[in-house]
């Protein structure tokens, strides 16, 4: 069994016009973190941590008045021989997400 750790999220460009974003981070379709974020900002994402077998499907969404939106492709995450970081991208919006796997 590996544990994916969920290190830090950065905001480069927010979906959101005016107000924050509402990100929120889903692991195998269980969301396991939200939070509020404006552009340039960076989140500590510590101690959160989900075990998984094989690999794991993570997702990133915008919730605007209680609707999410997903932003970029879904993520697949192995137990091992993943990147530092994976990048959440739709046309005008820009996370990046910092995980560790052990």
């Amino acid at each position: 069994m590996a544990t994916l750790e969920l290190v830090t999220l950065e905001c480069h460009r927010k979906h959101d016009l005016i107000n924050k974003d509402e990100p929120q981070i889903t692991v195998d379709g269980i969301t396991v973190w939200n939070g509020v974020m404006a552009k340039g900002a960076k989140a500590d994402l510590r101690p959160t941590s989900v075990h998984f077998n094989g690999r794991a499907e993570v997702t990133l969404q915008e919730v605007s008045n209680g609707k999410p939106t997903q932003i970029g492709d879904e993520v697949t995450v192995r137990e091992n021989g993943n990147p530092a970081s994976v990048n959440f991208k739709t046309s005008g919006t820009w996370y990046e997400l910092h995980i560790e796997v052990s």
